[in-house]
């Protein structure tokens, strides 16, 4: 199994393009150009997420696992020196009938809708979201 990865850190000041930017750049490389427009979003939402409700430093570690006969599968992990949130929790709020898009949690709710999985972990020094995005159709 072939694996390309690659560690990236941001702080407050860095712009959500540049989070997309070297992503789609590492993707590019890889010869993983497909999974771009899904992972900038996906990526641009657990980035923006940290640095909002989480503390610094904010990390991001991206991994594309090459597996046969499925195809690719691209990891993005977000880490960050705040607590850990229950996902199941996260899921349920959706489902209340009092759920509007116009609340706060979209962003997960985007990568909800574009990653076949997802969750939280929590670490030592804080936790990590991550999201599984698998290739994409056709």
């Amino acid at each position: 199994m072939k694996r390309d990865s690659c560690r990236l850190s941001y702080d407050s000041a860095a712009p959500a393009d540049a989070v997309r930017d070297d992503l789609r750049d590492h993707l590019a490389r890889w010869q993983a150009a497909e999974f771009a427009d899904d992972a900038s979003v996906v990526v641009s939402e657990l980035v923006s997420n940290a640095l909002r409700h989480g503390r610094p430093p904010v990390r991001v570690a991206c991994a594309l696992r090459r597996r046969s006969p499925d195809g690719p599968a691209l990891r993005i992990e977000v880490a960050d020196a705040g607590p850990s949130f229950d996902t199941t929790l996260v899921r349920a709020r959706w489902r209340h009938p009092s759920f509007t898009l116009e609340e706060s949690g979209r962003g997960l709710f985007l990568v909800d809708a574009l990653a076949s999985r997802w969750g939280d972990e929590p670490t030592l020094d804080g936790h990590t979201v991550w999201a599984v995005l698998d290739p994409p159709d056709g």
